[in-house]
């Protein structure tokens, strides 16, 4: 009388390497995700559509919109490179940006916590062609101290010229909330060679030494 066997050995061979190959793969793929830069594109759904939606002044003076960021007292610093026009700037490593496809102003947003990234956005390429305010053209303090009557800001405090450490001349701007108080600063720089565009950059979501780094570092390579 026959019997039969107590397990299918010729099963557990091909059910074993194929596990092996599955852990490779996921292995392969965690250490891909390791090397890769922390910079991610909004997904479908977005709600992003340019500077005449950018976010209404935040009340926090000392750290802007997202006063629970955190960054290490020592952090490393990366570098994040225009995917439509030809500029750079650092940022801390840990933060993760992110861009916004087919967007002409190639605006640049931060992933944090529970916060809506469509409303983190702080860099972003002004076109004035692209917003009808070509009379600024080549004329950045003018658009400067006019820029917040488009918003849900009372008036302008101060406006101040400056060079930051990569050459780029532009202006330091304050203006005033609803609250009369003026919580951040907006900086505009020009582009060598472009009349036409001015970079916005928004302390709204920063500590004042972060942001301050971040605009020394704007270079454009055009």
């Amino acid at each position: 009388m026959e019997t039969e066997p107590d397990a299918p050995s010729n099963i557990l061979f091909p059910a074993l390497l194929i596990s092996i190959v599955l852990l490779g793969i996921v292995y392969i793929a965690f250490q891909a995700a390791k090397a890769r830069p922390d910079r991610i594109i909004l997904p479908g759904g977005i709600t992003y559509l340019g500077p005449s939606v950018t976010p209404t002044p935040a009340a926090n003076s000392s750290t802007g919109n997202l006063d629970a960021i955190l960054i290490p007292s020592n952090p490393t610093w990366a570098t994040y490179k225009g995917k439509l026009f030809p500029y750079t700037f650092t940022y801390p490593s840990t933060l993760s940006l992110g861009w916004f496809p087919n967007d002409p102003y190639d605006a640049v947003t931060v992933f944090y916590g529970k916060t809506d990234a469509n409303k983190n956005v702080f860099f972003r390429v002004d076109d004035l062609t692209k917003l009808h305010k070509t009379a600024y053209t080549g004329n950045v303090k003018g658009y400067a101290q006019s820029w917040w009557k488009d918003y849900s800001w009372k008036g302008i405090s101060s406006i101040t010229p400056f060079t930051n450490g990569k050459g780029l001349k532009g202006y330091r701007a304050t203006y005033i909330d609803q609250s009369d108080k003026t919580p951040y600063d907006h900086v505009f720089f020009e582009t060598p060679q472009r009349r036409d565009l001015i970079i916005w950059i928004s302390g709204k979501i920063f500590p004042r030494e972060m942001f301050d780094k971040i605009v020394d570092s704007v270079q454009w390579s055009d």
